[in-house]
């Protein structure tokens, strides 16, 4: 035991003595081994993504990891034959994206309760927030105390939906829509529970989560798929010469049978294009299974029509997004998404990381020079040279 006691404090004597040499390396030099552990961390997260695609060896494309793409995205973008330039890679994602906006502002925008206090305070039309959810019991606002949370359920209308969402997640993990079906009944993502089982299943999340109140889409929407709540994804930035917020690039994300309670592109939902001045959709793609990219003119579910489509108060819906985007003008960056009920849009959630091949899928976004220019500004992207090419980005 004293041999081992011996080697422990000899471990943190040398760590604590790697510690002090690296204080006092230069900023410079401390920046480049911090950026050199972030870049790790990044590259460690893609290689975990590109395992999650359980397709053949024969299928994968390392040559193109090096440039920062997964496999996946090569087929989405379709990289072999279009090339890389105007792309955001998978890798500029998850290490340069997340560094463009403060870390301490991304944490009041990330986190789900932050974000419907934010707005709530700034007026912005969003999501009608009914409490948190914490140790078993739910904290309503804004009556004083806590309750059960089998009390709660048993206190839901039948026939009311409710949402149970962790406080900072995405691609709709950790999702939870329960809905009273009956006096003794409720639905939880789709499975029908007694009071007990479908407590037990929102006991077992070791998350903090907000209890936001189910919405109603507009029956347009509804059409397109009605097992899920179908979001827009709008994507807006800053515009560095005029210093005001534009909108890149809007998609509908619509459900399937893939994705069930959700619309969430990553676990087998639609992405349609929006026109940002029409409105009108365009084809929709999902994620690749294989080599080849799937387009839909209607929905492989239900048949409804996809292209051509409008979207109900599309001009509401933009004039909202920027309004959003001027008032809280020091994010920036911000994905928004949309619900558009009977009666206008709303702002379901807003983030700083939003999902990139569910927009690029339609349109790389550095063809955009307004998006470029913000992407180079903020160290991004590589400026593009006198010819107009794109500088190649270092490697992995």
């Amino acid at each position: 035991m004293t041999g081992v006691r011996a080697r422990l404090a000899w471990s943190r004597a040398k760590a604590g003595a790697v510690l002090r040499r690296v204080r006092r390396l230069p900023r410079r030099a401390r920046h480049k081994v911090r950026d050199a552990r972030l870049k790790w961390s990044a590259v460690r997260k893609l290689a975990k993504r590109e395992r999650e695609w359980d397709v053949p060896l024969r299928m994968r494309r390392p040559r193109w990891w090096l440039r920062g793409f997964l496999s996946r995205s090569v087929v989405l973008y379709d990289l072999d034959r279009r090339g890389a330039g105007e792309y955001i890679s998978d890798l500029q994602r998850v290490f340069r994206l997340k560094r463009m906006v403060h870390p301490l502002l991304q944490d009041v925008i990330n986190n789900k309760l932050t974000t419907h206090l934010l707005l709530g305070t700034l007026d912005v039309r969003s999501a009608k927030l009914l409490g948190v959810f914490w140790r078993g019991a739910v904290h309503a606002f804004p009556i004083e105390g806590r309750e059960p949370i089998d009390r709660y359920l048993s206190g839901l209308e039948v026939g009311q939906p409710v949402f149970f969402k962790v406080l900072a997640g995405a691609e709709g993990k950790n999702l939870f829509k329960v809905q009273r079906s009956e006096p003794d009944g409720w639905v939880v993502n789709g499975e029908v529970l007694d009071l007990d089982a479908a407590s037990r299943v929102l006991k077992a999340q070791g998350h903090p989560m907000v209890v936001e109140e189910g919405l109603d889409q507009h029956p347009k929407i509804n059409e397109l798929f009605p097992d899920s709540v179908n979001t827009i994804r709008v994507l807006t930035m800053l515009d560095v010469r005029t210093q005001q917020p534009f909108i890149v690039m809007a998609v509908q994300r619509i459900g399937t049978r893939r994705s069930r309670h959700v619309d969430n592109w990553s676990r087998g939902g639609l992405s349609a294009r929006i026109d940002v001045t029409t409105g009108q959709l365009g084809q929709a793609s999902r994620l690749p299974d294989g080599t080849e990219l799937e387009w839909f003119d209607t929905h492989p579910d239900t048949g409804a029509p996809i292209r051509g489509a409008e979207v109900p108060y599309w001009p509401e819906i933009r004039e909202m997004v920027l309004h959003s985007a001027r008032i809280l003008s020091f994010m920036e960056y911000v994905g928004w998404d949309i619900v558009v009920t009977p009666d206008g849009p709303v702002v379901l959630e807003a983030n700083i990381n939003t999902g990139m091949n569910v927009l690029q899928v339609h349109q790389p976004l550095l063809s955009d020079a307004r998006a470029r220019a913000y992407y180079v500004e903020r160290g991004v992207a590589p400026e593009a040279s006198d010819t107009g090419q794109p500088v190649t980005d270092e490697p992995v």
